[in-house]
C-alpha cells in the first residue's frame, strides 16, 4: 500500500507529459505552415501572372488579334515559370496542377485559333484563376493562435481585392479595344467592383493598424485614384472611350502590383511571427523538460518519505467522513437497498426522522415524476462495482419536494465483494428552480423578439406563437430528438427577426414590390442570422439557421443563398412549410387570407419545388393535428390558457 505515495508523481508525469505532447503538437503545426506559406507565395505569384495574362488575352481578343501579341506571348512564359515552381513546392498536388496547366495550354491554343469572344476569354481565366484560388484557401488552414488567423484571413481578403481589380483590368481592357461599350463586359466590372468592396472592407476589418495604414496609403496613391475613376467612369456608362488600351493596362498593373507587394509583406510577416514563436515553443519545451526531471526527482524523494507515514494518516479518514457528514446529504445501504444509516441532513431534508428511515428502501423518498428505468440504470450501474451519477426529484414526509444531485458509489471489502452502497446528495433544488425560471425567461424573449419581426409588417404576433407550434409538431414526426424539437419550438418565432431591418414602406407596402425592393427585402434572412451567428447558444444558433434558411426552396430557387435539397438544414425545412402555410391562410397587407381548397392545392404542387416532399407527405398524413392548432391557437385565450 505505501507504494500508492508514488501516485502523486505518476499524475505530475502525466501533466507534463500532456503539456510535452501539446506543445510539440503546436509546434508541428507551425511547422506545417510554415511550409505552407512557401506554397502560398508560389500560388500568390502564379495567381497574379495568370491575373495579368488574363488581361492580356481580354485586349488580344478585344483588338481581334491586332494589339498585346507580344505582351500576352511574353506573359505566358512568366506564367509557365510560375507552374515550375508549384510543382516544385506542392508535391502532393503535383498531378492536380500539371492537369490545370493542360487545360490552360489547350485554351491558350484555341485563343489564338479561333474566333474567341472577349466574354468567353475572360470567363475561362476567372473560374480558372478561381480554382487556383481555392487551392491558396485550402493552404491556408486555421491554427490555434487568433493573431495567426487574422493574419491569414486579411491576406485572403487582400488576394480577393487584387483578383477583383485585376477581373476589372480585364473587362475595361476589353472595351477600350473594342472601342465600344459591351454590356456584358460592363456587367461583369460591376460585379467585380462589388467583389472589391467587399473585400476590402473585410480586409479593413480585421488588419493590424499597420497594414490598414499600408492600404490606406495604396488607396489615396495619386495614380491609385487614376485608376478608380477610369472605372468609375466605365462603370457608369460612359460614351466617351478615351482611353488607350495600353496606358490603362499598365497604370491597372501598376496599382494590382502595390496590392500585391502588400500582400508579400504580409506573408513575409506570418513567416517571421510563425519563426518566432516556433523558437518560443522550442525554448519553452526544453525548459518543461528540464523542470519535469527536477520534480520528478524531488516527487519521488518526497513519497520515499511519505510511504512510512501511511498508517498514521489512515486516521485522519475518520475525519474526513465527518467533514463529509456535517456537508453534504449522506445515507448508506445494505447490497439490498435498506437503509442503515442516515445523517441530520438527509433527515431535516426529507422531514422523517432517523428511525422512521433505517430498514426501509429509499423509494420512501421516492417522487412519482421519476421514472422507473432511472432506477433500474442506477442498480446496473451500482452493482456492477460503478460508481452512479445523477439528479433525482424526491417527496418530502408531508408532500413536498427536493431536487438532489447524487453520487452513490458501492464499497468494496477486501474480496472485492460489495459490502455497502454510500450516497452523498447535495441539495440543488434552488439552482433547478432558478435555471427554470431563466429559461422560460428565455423562450419568452425569444417569442417577444419574434413578435416584433412580424408586427413590424403589421402582422400578428399569434402568426409566430402557431409557427412554433406546426414546427414542433412537424419535427416530431419527422423523428427529431426531444432537444432539437424543443430548440425548434423555441427558436422558430425569429424566423423573420431580420425584418426589423427592412424599412416600413417596403415592409407594408399593399402592392407588388418592385425588383430593388424585393432585393432589399429579402435580405431580410441575412440580418436575422448576422443577428445571432456568433453566438455560442444552441437556441441562439438555431435561431440563426432557421433566420438564414427558411426560405430556402428544394428546388434551390430560394433564397439567399439557393440551397438545394437536404442541404438546406432541417430547420429551415421545417419552418418554412409552418410558415407558408400559416402566412397564407391570414390576411396581410398585400393579400387576403386563402381558403383551404387553394393552401392545401398549393402546398401539393410545391412539394418536391419549394418544400421538401417528405415534411408535405407527414402534413398531410397529420392534417387534422395542424388544422387543430390552426383553430385552437387562433386568439390571445388560448395561448394564455396554455400558460
Amino acid at each position: 500500500m505505501q507504494y500508492l505515495t508514488y501516485i502523486p508523481a505518476f499524475i505530475i508525469a502525466g501533466g507534463f507529459l500532456f503539456f510535452i505532447i501539446d506543445a510539440y503538437n503546436t509546434y508541428s503545426e507551425l511547422q506545417t505552415l510554415k511550409t505552407n506559406i512557401v506554397k502560398i507565395k508560389n500560388i500568390s505569384q502564379l495567381i497574379n501572372d495568370l491575373q495579368q495574362e488574363r488581361g492580356l488575352s481580354s485586349g488580344f481578343v478585344g483588338s481581334k488579334q491586332k494589339e498585346f501579341k507580344k505582351e500576352l506571348l511574353m506573359k505566358r512564359e512568366d506564367t509557365n515559370k510560375s507552374f515550375e515552381e508549384i510543382f516544385s513546392s506542392c508535391n502532393e498536388n503535383h498531378q492536380i496542377y500539371k492537369g490545370l496547366k493542360n487545360n490552360l495550354n489547350l485554351f491558350r491554343e484555341k485563343l489564338f485559333n479561333s474566333n474567341m469572344t472577349t466574354e468567353r476569354s475572360f470567363d475561362f481565366y476567372t473560374n480558372f484563376i478561381q480554382t487556383i484560388q481555392a487551392k491558396y484557401l485550402q493552404t491556408t488552414t486555421d491554427i490555434n493562435d487568433h493573431y495567426l488567423n487574422l493574419k491569414l484571413q486579411s491576406c485572403t481578403n487582400l488576394s480577393f481585392m487584387k483578383e477583383a481589380l485585376g477581373q476589372i483590368r480585364a473587362t475595361i481592357n476589353g472595351i477600350l479595344t473594342k472601342r465600344y461599350l459591351d454590356t456584358a463586359l460592363i456587367n461583369r466590372t460591376i460585379y467585380a467592383k462589388g467583389i472589391y468592396a467587399n473585400s476590402k472592407y473585410r480586409f479593413q476589418a480585421m488588419a493590424t493598424p499597420e497594414f490598414y495604414n499600408k492600404l490606406q496609403n495604396i488607396l489615396y496613391n495619386t495614380e491609385y485614384k487614376k485608376v478608380q475613376s477610369i472605372i468609375d467612369k466605365y462603370i457608369h456608362q460612359s460614351t466617351h472611350i478615351t482611353e488607350d488600351p495600353h496606358i490603362w493596362f499598365k497604370q491597372s498593373t501598376d496599382a494590382i502590383n502595390k496590392l500585391y507587394h502588400l500582400e508579400k509583406n504580409y506573408l513575409f510577416v506570418i513567416d517571421r511571427y510563425i519563426n518566432q514563436k516556433s523558437y518560443n515553443i522550442l525554448s519553452k519545451l526544453f525548459l518543461t523538460v528540464l523542470l519535469f526531471i527536477i520534480i520528478m526527482l524531488f516527487s519521488i524523494h518526497i513519497a520515499s518519505k511519505l510511504k512510512n507515514g501511511i498508517i498514521r494518516n489512515i486516521n485522519l479518514l475518520d475525519e474526513y467522513k465527518n467533514a463529509v457528514d456535517r456537508s453534504s446529504i449522506v445515507s448508506k445501504t445494505d447490497v439490498k437497498g435498506r437503509i442503515t444509516y442516515a445523517n441530520d441532513k438527509f433527515c431535516t431534508i426529507s422531514e422523517y426522522s432517523r428511525e422512521e428511515l433505517l430498514g426501509k428502501p429509499h423509494n420512501i423518498v421516492r417522487h412519482a415524476d421519476m421514472p422507473k428505468a432511472a432506477f433500474k440504470n442506477m442498480w446496473s450501474t451500482i452493482l456492477s462495482k460503478k460508481p452512479w451519477f445523477g439528479v433525482v426529484k424526491n417527496k418530502k414526509k408531508e408532500g413536498g419536494e427536493y431536487i438532489v444531485e447524487v453520487t452513490i458509489n458501492p464499497i468494496l471489502n477486501h474480496k472485492g465483494e460489495i459490502e455497502e452502497f454510500i450516497a452523498i446528495r447535495n441539495d440543488i433544488t434552488s439552482v433547478v428552480k432558478l435555471h427554470e425560471d431563466l429559461q422560460h425567461t428565455q423562450e419568452e424573449l425569444i417569442y417577444r423578439m419574434g413578435e416584433i419581426g412580424e408586427t413590424r409588417s403589421q402582422e400578428t404576433g399569434f402568426h409566430v406563437k402557431r409557427v412554433a407550434k406546426y414546427s414542433e409538431l412537424l419535427a416530431q414526426y419527422y423523428g427529431l430528438s426531444e432537444k432539437e424539437i424543443q430548440y425548434l419550438k423555441t427558436a422558430s418565432p425569429m424566423h423573420d427577426i431580420g425584418k426589423v431591418g427592412i424599412a416600413d414602406s417596403i415592409l407594408n407596402k399593399p402592392g407588388k414590390l418592385t425588383k430593388n425592393e424585393w432585393r432589399t427585402m429579402q435580405t431580410h434572412a441575412n440580418i436575422g442570422y448576422e443577428l445571432f451567428r456568433d453566438s455560442e447558444k444552441p437556441l441562439l444558433k438555431t435561431a440563426a439557421i432557421i433566420a438564414y434558411e427558411h426560405h430556402e426552396k428544394w428546388n434551390g430557387t430560394g433564397y439567399p443563398r439557393g440551397l438545394k435539397g437536404e442541404n438546406i438544414h432541417i430547420y429551415g425545412r421545417i419552418t418554412a412549410v409552418a410558415d407558408v402555410f400559416d402566412a397564407l391562410g391570414s390576411d396581410r397587407c398585400y393579400k387576403k387570407a386563402w381558403n383551404d381548397e387553394k393552401i392545401f392545392k398549393l402546398l401539393k404542387e410545391e412539394s418536391g419545388k419549394h418544400f421538401d416532399p417528405k415534411l408535405i407527405e407527414i402534413f398531410f398524413e397529420h392534417l387534422d393535428d395542424f388544422l387543430h392548432i390552426r383553430n385552437h391557437y387562433s386568439d390571445i385565450s388560448s395561448f394564455m390558457q396554455e400558460k
